[in-house]
């Protein structure tokens, strides 16, 4: 029986399937090391200046934003019809104390210095000189910090 010109069909389907693995391998790669599109990179000097300015958090300001929103949707922050405290509005700040209470005891910032970021050392050196040394560093480190 004569074959047509491409060769038999289950070459053309191994040669498909191959094809198509690569095309599935090669998107899965670009997913797994794309940086989510939503966050702006920082440059390393706005996060040195502007975190001096940062208040920290602070579970009053924050339940209060949370109850100001609230008007905005239309959830009364008054007492109830009752005359009884609104348990609600009571709740709101409890649970924003516990999130904020566990993200300024609990939480760990993780980072990382990558090779190649430049150093510089000074000192003093023999009588009256001073020592300064440039260079970088050679192997990456992680740092650690804590939230605010």
């Amino acid at each position: 029986m004569a074959e047509g010109c491409g060769g038999s069909n289950n070459e053309l389907a191994k040669a498909l399937g191959i094809a198509g693995t690569l095309v599935f391998i090669s998107q899965l790669i670009k997913r797994l090391f794309k940086v989510p599109s939503g966050v702006t990179p920082i440059d390393k000097n706005s996060i040195l200046i502007g975190a001096q300015f940062r208040e920290g958090l602070s579970a009053i300001d924050i339940a209060s934003k949370i109850i100001e929103r609230k008007k905005e949707i239309g959830i009364s922050n008054l007492a109830l019809d009752s005359g009884a405290a609104n348990i609600d509005l009571k709740m709101e700040v409890i649970r924003v104390e516990e999130i904020t209470n566990a993200i300024l005891t609990k939480m760990r910032i993780e980072g990382a210095i990558a090779p190649g970021t430049p150093i510089t050392a000074t000192g003093s050196g023999p009588p009256g000189g001073p020592i300064v040394v440039q260079g970088l560093t050679t192997n990456s480190t992680k740092v650690v910090g804590i939230a605010r």
